[in-house]
């Protein structure tokens, strides 16, 4: 059977597609003899010199480290629930050699066969350093390209995951020009995520790709459809001692205790992912943010707004002004310090936390100072 008729048993959709569309098996569709779908043989041309748009898409790609070199081909994948983008950057980038792809492979580690989407060309068909140093004209698109494949939205809050530092000084450079601002928000020395810094900052993002929003498939679904809303929670737990200071209680003296942890998110629902948020976001967020800083350590001398009281009332205030930068979609905070007491705790959104602060009740004695009243009181004397 010729590609072509293929494509019409299958209503123009590719096998993977066509699967998800009737809940069927992939292997009732895959020949047992032809795990490996090919669709057409890649050729070397003579090297075209590739356009701006080209150059800036590709420039992406690679600045993404997601312009893969395999012996002497070069690969872009893509989930197949983004496959009208990929076909889209296909559209744009065809003349140097692109063709799409899927394959089908039984993966022994899987149990099943695994299908992989992507556009492929010879890698004689591509100056990959012409690629690597090309100075960015159509930022705009660029920055596109970027939220498409690494970009994701909490709250109306942009967010950039998995780049480098490269990536991110280059895209700052350029908001800086335009009067909008990313902040980099470090989750370990090695690791962070990027966001633009405000609201208004978000809407002049949102302004200054517009065109693109029309124009490529799924970036408007992406980060500005209305979709339904969920709340999901991740539980996570630490040991830690404490004491309150003042207390008539047993609990003036040092003593230690598990504090389990339900952080709760609220928000639209990605319609590229199926997720609110992924929950291994969540947990590398508060484990290395909160859990680390936390766990096996006195409350009271790990932070100065627990100092004078280690309250599981406190230190929901705490724990949620770490998140709420990294996690505007909080909903609530629930601390169980024993199982049958527990604290529930919803603070300021990031718009008010950028506007307002921390939390004056946590800054007593972290911010008390008598100098000037004993200076005052010397001179009296």
């Amino acid at each position: 059977m010729s590609s072509k008729d293929k494509k019409i048993k299958t209503e123009g959709l590719t096998t993977q597609e066509y699967s998800l569309k009737y809940a069927l098996p992939l292997e009732s569709l895959i020949p047992q003899n032809n795990s490996v779908e090919e669709n057409t043989e890649l050729h070397s041309f003579e090297k075209k010199i590739p356009n701006d748009e080209q150059r800036t898409i590709l420039k992406a790609y690679y600045d993404l480290n997601l312009l893969n070199t395999l012996d002497n081909e070069v690969i872009i994948f893509e989930e197949v629930r983004k496959l009208d983008y990929l076909y889209w950057v296909r559209e744009k980038v065809q003349d140097l050699g692109f063709l799409f792809k899927e394959s089908n492979e039984y993966k022994d580690d899987s149990h099943k066969i695994i299908t992989s989407n992507y556009l492929v060309t010879n890698k004689k068909n591509l100056n990959l350093i012409d690629i690597q140093n090309y100075e960015i004209k159509n930022f705009s698109l660029y920055l596109s390209i970027v939220l498409m494949c690494k970009g994701y939205i909490s709250k109306g809050y942009i967010f950039l995951k998995d780049i480098d530092e490269n990536v991110f000084d280059i895209i700052k450079n350029h908001l800086d020009n335009f009067d909008t601002e990313i902040v980099k928000l470090d989750i370990t020395n090695e690791n962070f995520i990027a966001r633009l810094k405000t609201s208004n900052d978000c809407e002049n993002l949102k302004n200054y790709i517009n065109e693109y929003i029309e124009e490529i498939p799924c970036l408007y679904e992406k980060f500005y459809m209305k979709t339904p809303k969920a709340s999901i929670t991740k539980k996570l737990v630490f040991d830690s001692a404490h004491y309150i200071t003042d207390h008539d209680g047993k609990c003036k003296n040092l003593h230690g205790g598990r504090y389990d942890i339900e952080i709760t998110i609220q928000d639209r629902i990605d319609p590229m992912t199926g997720f609110v948020i992924d929950y291994s976001l969540i947990k590398n967020i508060t484990k290395n943010l909160v859990i680390n800083k936390f766990d096996h350590k006195t409350l009271n001398l790990t932070c100065p707004e627990l100092s004078w009281r280690s309250s599981t009332e406190f230190l929901s205030i705490v724990i949620w002004e770490i998140l709420i930068e990294y996690l505007p979609n909080l909903k609530k905070i629930k601390i169980y310090e024993t199982e049958t007491s527990y604290c529930e705790y919803k603070g300021n959104s990031l718009r008010e936390f950028i506007k307002y602060g921390p939390s004056e009740i946590l800054g007593y004695f972290k911010n008390l100072d008598r100098r000037q009243s004993c200076e005052e009181e010397n001179i009296v004397g």
